[in-house]
């Protein structure tokens, strides 16, 4: 199962608006746009479902900006995906309108499917928005680098120290010999 880019973009929206919950200023459409690398029309779209949801409130105009309505520790997962996605349908015999299938009510495969879905729903309508913006501990590849898309409050990490700054002045200080080879003249 994979889940759709609207569902994505939805959810990048919710979690980036969480995470500037208290913000003098809320995050624009533009702002989300681009800390993503999302098209800005696109992403207006999915603010307007957000908010016939129910779930974000839009404020246009200077100081204007985007606002959880729910809290983020209200706000499930479960909820966010089966109102986003489009088509739960794993399979064609769990649509019954359209099902053809030969096998219906014969094989085992759709209750097996049914199951899965039941689980993976589960899974997510316990876990929060809120739970999804708790801190993860960094692995040593990433140590000291901060996430350059969630708006954190800067202040609660603590940055690594900075090598101390080279005391030879930069005028000084010998540069290695260039290595360079100069450009051909080109026949003409």
């Amino acid at each position: 199962m994979r889940l759709t880019q609207w569902t994505d973009y939805s959810l990048r929206v919710l979690m980036y608006c969480a995470a500037c919950d208290g913000r003098e200023h809320p995050p624009t459409v533009n702002e989300i746009a681009e800390a993503h690398g999302i098209s800005r029309s696109h992403l207006t779209k999915i603010v307007m479902i957000l908010a016939a949801c129910g779930w974000i409130a839009t404020t246009r105009g200077r100081g204007g900006g985007l606002r959880l309505l729910k809290p983020a520790n209200e706000l499930t997962l479960g909820e966010i995906v089966r109102q986003t996605e489009t088509d739960l349908t794993l399979v064609e015999c769990f649509d019954k309108k359209n099902n053809t299938c030969r096998l219906d009510g014969y094989c085992r495969l759709k209750d097996a499917l049914y199951k899965a879905m039941k689980g993976f729903f589960d899974v997510l309508d316990g876990v929060t928005l809120a739970d999804l913006l708790a801190p993860v501990a960094t692995s040593k590849a990433h140590a000291g680098l901060l996430p350059h898309l969630i708006p954190i409050q800067l202040a609660s990490l603590k940055m690594p120290k900075k090598a101390p700054a080279s005391t030879v002045p930069a005028a000084t200080a010998k540069r290695p010999p260039a290595t360079r080879k100069p450009a051909k003249a080109k026949a003409g």
